[in-house]
């Protein structure tokens, strides 16, 4: 990946932190907006991009189990994040145990950093699939550092908990080209980390669509801003 890539990779989560530093936890309700539009716009590069490239790969296995496995994988991640990458947050900002919390959307930042790693797509979807993964990671780091200051943790080691987690997608992809470097055999199972890389996909953005909303209707703000994530989607598709 060149330095850009690991640049938003980095600056993305840095942000969404920041932001969770100096918002009150309860004007939360862009942070919806914002999930909303990163929802959209991160299943409509799985649809439209990802999966095809996935599938048009020479693969020994089907990559349909993988997707899969990264579908139930999520909901087991989620079991310790308590789904606050997909906007659960005010049920958990008093927990008085969040590192569960942390280490669980590490993880999940962790593998999506070795996918993008492992150079699987051409350059076009690359650029999709890495900022897809920057855009998400926003709210991802927002409610992250939001739980943690509700829990009491002493705000010079926030900063030091926000700079971690913001590394994780950067240390994954590292060790996937590490990996690579040192046996290129391994390139060829990359498109698997992918493939469950797209389960996670999927899991996020569809719970972030369908469960983050009130009564599962969209109000106007909500619909205008899924359908500004997918027109963004489809037009860097496009434009590629």
């Amino acid at each position: 990946m060149n330095f850009w890539f690991y640049f938003i990779l980095f600056f993305f989560p840095l942000t969404g932190g920041t932001l969770g530093l100096i918002i009150r936890t309860e004007k939360t309700q862009y942070l919806k907006l914002f999930l909303a539009f990163s929802g959209a716009f991160l299943f409509s590069i799985t649809a439209v991009s990802i999966i095809p490239e996935v599938y048009s790969a020479n693969t020994a296995w089907p990559v349909g189990y993988f997707i899969l496995a990264g579908f139930f994988l999520q909901i087991i991640i989620d079991q310790f994040s308590k789904g606050v990458e997909h906007g659960h947050l005010h049920h958990h900002q008093h927990d008085k145990s969040p590192y569960g919390i942390f280490i669980a959307l590490s993880l999940h930042a962790f593998l999506e950093g070795m996918a993008a790693g492992g150079e699987t797509f051409s350059e076009s979807v690359q650029s999709s699939f890495v900022f897809g993964i920057a855009l998400h990671e926003i709210p991802a780091a927002f409610a992250l550092i939001t739980i943690l200051r509700a829990s009491g943790v002493r705000k010079q080691f926030l900063y030091t908990w926000l700079v971690v987690y913001s590394l994780m997608t950067i240390a994954g992809s590292l060790l996937s080209q590490l990996a690579i470097t040192i046996s290129a055999d391994v390139s060829n199972y990359m498109v698997y980390m992918v493939a469950v890389v797209i389960g996670v996909f999927l899991h996020i953005s569809t719970t972030i669509l369908f469960e983050n909303t009130d009564n599962h209707r969209f109000s106007r703000l909500k619909l205008v801003a899924v359908i500004i994530g997918v027109l963004i989607a489809l037009l860097s598709t496009w434009v590629h």
